[in-house]
């Protein structure tokens, strides 16, 4: 386990420090910030915030995690492959979706995936079938729905 985390933390650091994610992703990396609060405050209360450095402190430290603190970063990482192996496949298919529908919505934060589950109506059906993995896999999903 101490393997599969310390791999996770820096993968989850470096994919930080490297590149900006959707809203729900980042959600799930405060969850990582509100599972590991007690370690971050007791060994990395000094890092400034920001570009992975958290993460970064807490790899050096990964001998301390709390198993919640472990899980937390775990989902993280999987989310975060999840993302990496699943996002070109998904831009073709929805590439003619995303122009016709949302060519003036900007790119970053999940708005693209934003603007197409608010226009499911009028994707094809390929289009729609990931969405609905990447809502459900992300949290945008309704529970209603």
């Amino acid at each position: 386990m101490m393997k599969s985390v310390s791999t996770a933390l820096l993968g989850v650091g470096l994919m930080l420090g490297a590149t900006s994610f959707n809203a729900s992703a980042q959600d799930t990396a405060r969850g990582v910030f509100q599972a590991c609060e007690p370690e971050i405050k007791a060994h990395c209360s000094e890092v400034t915030p920001g570009e992975g450095r958290i993460f970064a402190c807490m790899y050096a430290y990964e001998d301390k995690l709390s198993a919640k603190c472990s899980h937390a970063i775990d989902d993280l990482a999987d989310a975060m492959d999840f993302l990496f192996a699943n996002a070109n496949e998904a831009l073709a298919i929805c590439a003619p979706d995303i122009e016709a529908q949302c060519s003036e919505t900007e790119v970053g934060g999940g708005r693209i995936l934003t603007c197409l589950s608010e226009k499911q109506d009028k994707v094809g059906a390929e289009c729609k079938q990931v969405i609905d993995v990447f809502s459900e896999k992300f949290g945008l999903k309704d529970d209603g729905s």
